[in-house]
């Protein structure tokens, strides 16, 4: 059957002013995108409603420009409870007994601690204290999927864990060492504990993050 030619432009020219206007005044009025999508839709069923005409064809195009572009920016907007893999949100925060400050350079993705001065004879022991503290404080939620330690120059512990948040792709990583003095004050020699809190991606590559930040 061939399509109907429509003799009376009404519907035509308010489909048109619809669609037109809503091209025009959507960055300047703020509403939901399904707000849009029925206005538009509003206006492209007026236009075709009796037939399609040259005017229509132009009406049609505007809106499907539009429609394809709100649709675009909704499948490309993250969804607020997803976690941001690249930037560190820490999930407890810092051991408060060693006096633990922000050291140094941060970045989105990981922090650096220094505590206060301590003696070196203890060093060692508040590092495995450090991350005990995490271990024991993440879980259950957080799970411990590696653990290392080590001893370094000077037998200072060396240690380093990794933790995965449930079954999500969310996971965080410490490394706590010494960072020792090397002028001793008069009460003998001192260090301090340096933690090191990293953003992991414990499933896919996240672009930005390093590819070693992984569990």
């Amino acid at each position: 059957m061939a399509s109907t030619v429509r003799s009376d432009p009404v519907g035509s020219v308010i489909g048109f002013a619809i669609v037109f206007v809503s091209f025009i005044f959507r960055g300047f009025i703020p509403a939901p995108t399904w707000v849009w999508l029925v206005v538009l839709a509003v206006g492209a069923l007026l236009a075709v409603k009796d037939g399609i005409s040259g005017l229509d064809v132009v009406t049609l195009a505007l809106a499907g420009f539009m429609i394809v572009g709100s649709l675009m920016s909704v499948a490309n907007t993250p969804t607020s409870d997803a976690p941001d893999l690249r930037k560190l949100n820490e999930p407890i925060p810092v051991p408060a007994e060693y006096g633990f400050r922000l050291d140094g350079l941060q970045r989105d993705f990981e922090r650096t601690y220094r505590s206060k001065p301590i003696p070196l004879k203890t060093v060692n022991q508040a590092i495995a204290e450090v991350v005990d503290y995490y271990i024991v404080g993440l879980a259950p939620e957080w799970t411990v999927v590696d653990r290392k330690e080590d001893l370094r120059i000077g037998d200072t512990l060396y240690a380093q864990a990794k933790f995965r948040q449930g079954d999500t792709s969310n996971g965080i990583g410490i490394q706590v060492l010494a960072d020792v003095y090397a002028d001793p004050s008069p009460a003998g020699r001192s260090a301090a504990v340096i933690l090191i809190i990293q953003a992991l991606n414990c499933g896919e590559d996240v672009q930005g993050l390093p590819s070693s930040q992984v569990c």
